[in-house]
């Protein structure tokens, strides 16, 4: 099969099978429990509530008074001839739509306001939902960088399910309003139109099921889209270098045409909905008038009533419609509610585990008989990462770990700080599982300063004392003298006050590293981790940081990930990674030639250091 094909199939898969089947987390979680969730959130504005459905009780009285009325003065002017009829009339009306109008207005205010409030409550409590999450869900999600789905289902959630209170609650109070007015007036007549509301019962369903089809696509090709949309603006460095501008606008555009034909099809049925209900409206409309046109003639009724029956039975049908309409607001509530549900679930999970052991002090680091793999369900030892790994690291030792580029070194020291949790082994701190030690002493213990630096749309000072914002800014200010900030704050405008940008776009790599470590540093750990921490960042400079940091941080012990010599020569342990286990373990001093030592294990040197003397 040719590459074409096969992404063809691919996506013909994802976009037509996928929506058909419900994923085992979804299934979990009921209808209820995802209602539940709303009224876990609104049930601070019950009064509200209360107030609205009194708004909608007395909308009701108004519909039918209305039709009482008007009823009334057409009896007037076409039956008694009364001219007074007519400014009747005109009153009744006029009245009525007052009324109306302004308990629709009120009506409309209060649920305005309700909604913001309990979107608001709602969006925080998902935001909050969303950083508690484990680790894993996040790099999963990390190939988009769009975690905006979850407040835009905060916001969708609540607003559909307002929508369904409109549709299946208000709608339906004023159909039956107007439907008792109507039995009081013409009760045969009333009759004969409940007996064909039903004609429109197997539109209503077939409509119902192609809805929930056209959700679950309409998730799934924005998805797509902007999955590549991100992608490309991500990577748009890359994109401009090798003049691939074209290619992405070509690659969108097959992934656009690819699914058009999808939303064609879903068109097809949203659009045919309204004139299909219309249709059977105006049918059932035209028995009415034949069967109401005999009564007239036989003297039954008179012809006020028969017209304000015709007027009223007309607006019959915008309730029914509104009802329709309500069942994709029904789905879109579900969507939104079970994915906000199955992050708070995850929320809790990730809670749960924090441990209840403090630590005053770190004594030791035991690795035992370690497994680890991104796989959920690893089935064979190549799925795993990390297998059957044991290190010992003791306080104040030097350890540098080093690898061939895939080795497991970086997801070593997310386990030790706890990002992730091992399928099978221990990592022990003091003797303790690290899964039982509570989570302020992790974060006072354990330091971690990696080469993918974030650094936030703040000014230089507070991203650096993010962790402890307590922090004074003469320590701060020797602090980044310490790793080497000086010449950088000295070429900003207002130094330490200086916004750096959204992502550190101000900075290069090499200075957002550093103000990484300065942020590490200043936590003053027991442990610091640094993962190519110093990767962007020149021999001599490297120096002066790992005196500075042996300076301010005595005693602490040291994990340094690095692919570069004139680094690692500053440790006391070389461990050698490969392919998740540890091939060698040796002091620093008996690696005499080093251009063998990088040779037999396959690592990468920087020569450009060789003759750089080793104090």
């Amino acid at each position: 099969m040719t590459e074409k094909g096969t992404k063809n199939q691919d996506f013909n898969v994802k976009t037509m099978k996928g929506f058909k089947e419900v994923s085992p987390e979804y299934k979990a979680i009921s209808r209820k429990e995802v209602f539940r969730e709303f009224w876990a959130g609104a049930r601070s504005q019950k009064r509200i509530f209360l107030l609205l459905l009194f708004f909608v009780v007395l909308q009701g009285g108004v519909v039918g008074g209305s039709i009482w009325l008007v009823k009334t003065a057409l009896d007037l002017f076409f039956e008694n001839k009364d001219p007074g009829g007519a400014l009747f009339l005109i009153g009744a009306l006029f009245m009525a739509t007052v009324m109306k109008n302004s308990l629709e207005f009120l009506f409309n205010w209060k649920k305005m306001l309700t909604i913001g409030r309990i979107r608001d409550e709602l969006v925080v409590k998902a935001f909050r939902d969303l950083i508690y999450n484990p680790f894993h869900f996040h790099i999963r999600e990390r190939d988009r960088k769009k975690y905006a789905w979850v407040l835009n289902d905060a916001t969708s959630f609540i607003e559909s399910v307002f929508s369904m209170f409109n549709s299946w609650v208000k709608q339906p109070f004023m159909l039956a309003s107007t439907i008792c007015a109507l039995m009081i007036i013409a009760p045969f007549l009333t009759l004969v139109g409940i007996v064909l509301i039903p004609m429109g019962i197997p539109c209503v369903l077939f409509f119902k099921r192609k809805t929930k089809e056209f959700i679950a696509q309409r998730r799934m090709l924005l998805g797509m889209v902007e999955e590549m949309v991100s992608e490309t603006i991500r990577g748009i460095r890359i994109v401009k270098v090798f003049g691939l501008e074209e290619r992405e606008v070509k690659r969108l555009q097959q992934t656009v045409s690819q699914q058009r034909k999808i939303k064609e099809r879903n068109a097809f049925f949203i659009g045919l909905m309204s004139p299909v209900s219309e249709f059977l409206g105006l049918l059932g409309l035209a028995v009415i008038i034949l069967v109401g046109s005999q009564n007239i003639l036989s003297g039954a009724f008179t012809t006020g009533t028969f017209f304000v029956f015709i007027m009223s039975f007309l607006n019959i049908y915008r309730p029914l419609k509104d009802v329709s309409n309500g069942i994709m607001k029904y789905h879109l509530a579900l969507d939104s509610g079970r994915r906000l549900i199955i992050l708070r679930q995850n929320a809790l999970k990730e809670r749960k585990k924090s441990g209840t052991v403090p630590i005053e002090h770190f004594n030791d680091l035991r690795i035992e008989k370690l497994w680890f793999s991104y796989v959920e369900k690893p089935e064979v030892d190549e799925d795993y990462v990390m297998r059957d790994l044991t290190l010992t690291i003791r306080r104040g030792e030097t350890v540098a770990i080093v690898g061939a580029t895939g080795a497991g070194k970086s997801t070593l020291c997310d386990l030790i700080v706890r990002l992730y949790r091992p399928q099978r082994g221990n990592i022990n701190v003091n003797g303790i599982p690290l899964d039982r030690i509570e989570n302020q002493s992790c974060k006072k213990i354990f330091a971690l300063s990696s080469q993918e630096t974030i650094v936030f749309n703040n000014t230089l000072l507070d991203d650096i004392r993010i962790a402890r914002p307590e922090t004074s800014r003469k320590e701060v200010l020797t602090i980044a003298r310490a790793v080497g900030l000086s010449s950088y704050m000295n070429s900003l405008n207002r130094g330490l006050d200086t916004w750096i940008g959204n992502s550190g776009v101000h900075c290069s790599g090499g200075q957002r590293q550093l103000i990484a470590l300065a942020r590490a540093l200043l936590q003053k750990p027991e442990v610091l981790i640094l993962d190519e921490a110093m990767s962007g960042v020149d021999v001599e400079m490297v120096r002066m940081i790992w005196q500075n940091i042996r300076k301010r941080l005595p005693g602490c012990t040291v994990l340094v990930v690095s692919h570069h010599w004139h680094i690692i020569k500053h440790c006391e342990r070389v461990v050698v990674l490969s392919e998740g286990r540890i091939v060698k373990d040796t002091p620093v001093e008996t690696i005499k030639d080093t251009d063998r030592f990088f040779r037999e294990f396959h690592l990468e040197k920087d020569n450009s250091v060789k003759e750089i003397h080793v104090e």
